[in-house]
């Protein structure tokens, strides 16, 4: 609860920096908003606020029942509608403010895209000569909070030293030149030949000799491996408190192998960006062109590897996902997946959440629990920082890489991933996996936030908030 003697105007400034940071620092956006709630309580708490809005919605509903009364000569309710419409709308107008402030907090939010993500920008509606303004417009504001918002004022220098050194490179994604890099052309010029395709062969020729005699140019994905060197291993020494508390809650300590050097050869793949919304008689399963493979490749991995080769992936952080398979050590629910028609395992971190089953939940609902119970999970059954930690539907790689020494991968069941996939028209599809049918522990799709079914469930984990950030 926050001090009710900050004046009105205070408070104001201070929501309102938080609530443009949700959109700026997305990698925070969920404590931004979290703290901007809290401090609303005592000017309107979110109970309030859903109330103030059905007084508005009877507002408008009244101008009606008033017409009906009088056409009924029924004075009397004419009389008292009318008196209740003045006191509402004086209600409602002294509070106007406010509300609309409180439905920027309030108000469930699709996650934000970091427009700071390379090649993410346009996608999260900025413009890349913005960009620099962008960055400038943060720091203010981090800076403001800093003096204004003291308990929290470590966490806002933290943040502001990161905006400080932010090096943004929006000359060379926004070259019109960006040409795809030699090695891929030589590969799909060996697979035209092999097609006996000689005028493909012939324009892919052009390419690799248009590339090897102008300036050096790179795609995105190139840019993006160029400029953020793969951080250290996501090690991590969680205390013994911590971890009789994840025995309670359901959740093990995994430490996951590093694979970067299995897959880093298949980042070159990753979004151009190109786009394809043509779907397969399966819903929500995309269908995607062929990109050029090592041979042996699996079927399934190979239309994983298409999917990031097409679209831009975020995390739950709205950061850019490319998964970098270093070493992690992480907790996660585990447990086997259950077979057509068994009971669905419980666990203490389901309850907390307050959920009351596994399966038959969108990522709506998953979200939202996460959003309004997952920081105090954190902090007071864990004793984990939520700035330095978040609790998360399993992530693509580690479900992967977990799952295939468990045994995952292996029933007709689909499992909800963190992040999303961003298609054509910028909406967001959310990732799921997992489903024997459609290739097992290699299967990834896009599912609509409101899907939900009986064969799809949660597993959720407690990630640091560093694997999620580029």
């Amino acid at each position: 609860m926050m001090n009710s003697n900050i004046k009105w105007e205070t408070v104001h400034s201070i929501v309102v920096d938080l609530s443009e940071l949700i959109h700026g620092d997305t990698l925070y956006h969920d404590l931004y908003r979290q703290r901007a709630g809290e401090y609303l309580e005592d000017e309107l708490s979110r109970a309030d606020y859903h109330t103030l809005k059905q007084h508005h919605a009877r507002i408008e509903s009244l101008p009606n029942q008033i017409r009906n009364a009088m056409m009924h000569h029924d004075w009397q309710q004419v009389h008292d509608l009318s008196a209740l419409h003045t006191a509402l709308q004086d209600e409602y107008r002294d509070k106007a403010e406010v509300e609309l402030l409180a439905g920027k907090i309030y108000e469930r939010q699709e996650t934000p895209i970091d427009p700071f993500s390379p090649g993410m920008y346009k996608i999260a509606g900025i413009a890349s000569k913005n960009l620099p303004a962008l960055k400038q417009e943060i720091i203010q504001r981090l800076e403001r909070l800093s003096q204004r918002d003291r308990d929290r004022q470590t966490f806002y220098l933290m943040r502001l030293r990161v905006f400080k050194n932010l090096v943004l490179h929006t000359d060379k994604l926004d070259s019109e030149d960006l040409k795809e890099p030699v090695s891929m052309l030589e590969e799909e010029a060996i697979a035209a030949l092999g097609n006996n395709n000689l005028a493909q062969l012939e324009q892919l020729a052009e390419k690799i000799l248009d590339a090897s005699t102008t300036r050096k140019t790179l795609t995105p994905t190139e840019l993006y491996n160029e400029r953020h060197t793969p951080p250290e291993n996501y090690h991590c020494d969680f205390t013994r408190e911590t971890l009789v508390a994840v025995d309670q809650l359901g959740l093990q300590k995994f430490s996951v192998p590093s694979r970067y050097d299995e897959y880093a050869p298949f980042s070159r793949f990753a979004w151009n960006p190109t786009y394809s919304n043509v779907q397969n008689n399966q819903n929500n399963v995309l269908q995607v062109p062929d990109i050029p493979l090592p041979k042996g490749t699996p079927q399934a991995m190979k239309s994983r590897l298409q999917l990031f080769a097409i679209h831009p992936f975020i995390n739950s952080a709205g950061v850019r996902y490319l998964p970098t398979m270093l070493a992690e050590d992480v907790l996660v629910e585990d447990f086997p997946e259950p077979e057509a028609g068994s009971n669905l395992p419980q666990s203490g971190l389901i309850q907390a959440l307050g959920l009351n089953q596994r399966n038959h939940l969108n990522r709506r609902q998953i979200e939202t629990a996460l959003a309004e119970k997952g920081h105090n999970i954190l902090r007071n059954d864990l004793g984990l920082d939520p700035a330095q930690f978040k609790i998360v539907c399993i992530p693509p790689d580690l479900h992967l890489r977990i799952g295939q020494d468990r045994g995952w991968g292996q029933q007709k069941i689909w499992t909800h991933f963190d992040g999303y996939m961003i298609m054509a028209d910028s909406s967001k599809r959310a990732l799921a996996g997992g489903d024997v049918r459609y290739g097992g522990i290699y299967d990834l799709l896009g599912l609509s936030s409101s899907y939900d079914s009986e064969r799809i469930i949660v597993r959720f984990a407690v990630v640091q908030r560093r694997r999620m950030k580029i």
